[in-house]
C-alpha cells in the first residue's frame, strides 16, 4: 500500500513540476519562520517580516553610501542573472506542463497494462481500467506515436514511440507486462492499413514476450485469421461485433442496452473472470449446482474455462465449446451436467469483482 502511494506521488510530481516547486518553497519559508519563532520567541507575523530581507538578498542590510550603492548594483546584476536562469527553467517547466507531464523514456513496472496505439476509444478504456470496481489495480502505460500524452492522469504513464518497434515496446516494459491492448488507428492519416499495423504490433509483442495477454482491435473480420496465426489471445472485430449486436437487438428489443450496461464498469453489474483458484468446495460439483449457490450471492455463473482434453472434446462437444487457447476450452452455459475440475476458471456476472469463499 505504501509502495503504491509513493508511485502515485512520483507520478503527480512528474506531471505537475511547477506546483511541486511552489509547494516546496512554501514549506521552506514556513520552516524558516518556525525556526525564528522558536529561537527568537516572536510571533509568526514578525518572524515572516524578518525573513523577507533574506529572500531579497539582504536588501534590508544595505547602507545609504557609495559602498551600499555598489552593493545594490551588484545585487541587481546578481538578480538579473538569476532571472535569466529562472526564466529558462520556467520555460522548460511550462513546456512540460503543457504536454501534460513528462514524457517518460522508460518504465520499470511489472504486471502492468500496455496500451499500444491510440484512438477515440482509448479514454473510455482507461476510465474503465481506473474504476474502483476493478479490485487489482495495475499500472497503465500508453505507447503511441504522439508528441504529448493523449490522456491526462497521475495514474497513467506515457511513452512516445512506435508500438511496432521492439525498442519502444521494451521501453514500455512489455517484457514484464501482464496485458497489452492494441488499439486500431481508425482515424489517423498516418496509417493506410490499420489492421496491418495491428498485426505488426502483435507480432512484435509476441516475439518479445509470449506470456503477455494480447487483446487486439480489428476493423475487418476478414483479417482475423492473420491475428490468430500471430498468437493473439483476444481478437475484437469491430465490424462483426457491431453487426451482430445490431441484428440481435433487432430480434430481441432492448438487448443492446443490457450489453452496454454489462460492458460498462462502475455502472451496475459487469462480466468478471474469477482469476484465483476456485474454492475446493466447488470442485466436483456440477455447473448447475454451483450456479445455484452463486445466485444466493447475487452472482450469475455464465461460463467456465477448463483444460482441453479428450473428455471435453468427446463428452462436451454439444455444450458450445470454444477454444480460448491451444490447451484450454470454454463452455458457455453448458446444457449437460459439467463437473467443475481443478484449474477451472469461472466467468461471472456480478456487481463487483467476485470473492468466493
Amino acid at each position: 500500500m505504501q509502495y503504491n502511494l509513493l508511485i502515485q506521488i512520483g507520478r503527480w510530481i512528474r506531471r505537475h513540476p511547477i506546483q511541486f516547486i511552489i509547494i516546496i518553497l512554501i514549506v521552506i519559508y514556513i520552516l524558516a519562520s518556525s525556526i525564528i519563532i522558536f529561537y527568537e520567541k516572536v510571533g509568526f507575523l514578525e518572524a515572516t517580516l524578518r525573513i523577507i530581507p533574506s529572500f531579497l538578498g539582504e536588501l534590508g542590510a544595505i547602507e545609504v553610501n557609495p559602498t551600499g550603492f555598489a552593493s545594490m548594483l551588484g545585487l541587481f546584476v546578481y538578480a538579473g542573472f538569476l532571472c535569466i536562469l529562472i526564466g529558462k527553467a520556467a520555460e522548460v517547466l511550462v513546456s512540460i506542463s503543457l504536454k501534460g507531464g513528462i514524457v517518460m523514456k522508460k518504465v520499470r513496472y511489472k504486471n502492468h497494462i500496455v496500451i499500444c496505439g491510440w484512438n477515440y476509444q482509448g479514454a473510455k478504456i482507461i476510465e474503465c481500467l481506473l474504476t474502483e470496481d476493478i479490485h487489482h489495480e495495475k499500472p497503465i502505460v500508453i505507447l503511441a506515436d504522439l508528441d504529448k500524452p493523449p490522456y491526462s492522469s497521475d495514474k497513467v504513464d506515457f511513452i512516445s514511440g512506435q508500438p511496432w518497434r521492439k525498442e519502444d515496446l521494451i521501453r514500455a516494459g512489455i517484457l514484464d507486462a501482464d496485458s497489452a491492448i492494441i488499439l486500431t488507428d481508425i482515424t489517423s492519416e498516418k496509417s493506410k492499413n490499420p489492421d496491418a499495423d495491428a498485426l505488426m504490433i502483435t507480432l512484435a509483442i509476441e516475439s518479445l514476450n509470449r506470456d503477455v495477454h494480447t487483446c487486439v482491435q480489428l476493423l475487418s473480420s476478414e483479417n482475423r485469421e492473420h491475428l490468430e496465426n500471430a498468437n493473439a489471445d483476444e481478437i475484437i472485430c469491430l465490424d462483426q461485433v457491431g453487426g451482430n449486436l445490431a441484428v440481435t437487438s433487432t430480434l430481441n428489443h432492448g438487448l443492446s442496452k443490457i450489453i452496454n450496461e454489462l460492458l460498462t464498469f462502475n455502472l451496475g453489474s459487469e462480466f468478471y473472470r474469477f482469476k484465483r483458484e476456485i474454492p475446493e468446495k466447488y470442485i466436483g460439483k456440477s455447473f448447475t449446482d454451483v450456479s445455484k449457490e452463486l445466485i444466493d450471492k447475487k452472482m450469475i455463473l455464465i461460463a467456465v474455462e477448463t483444460q482441453k482434453d479428450e473428455y471435453i472434446l468427446e463428452e462436451c462437444s454439444h455444450d458450445w465449446v470454444h477454444s480460448s487457447t491451444e490447451t484450454r476450452a470454454m463452455l458457455i452455459n453448458p446444457q449437460g451436467e459439467y463437473i467443475l475440475r481443478e484449474n477451472d476458471s469461472l466467468f461471472i456476472i456480478s456487481e463487483k469483482e467476485p470473492i468466493l469463499n
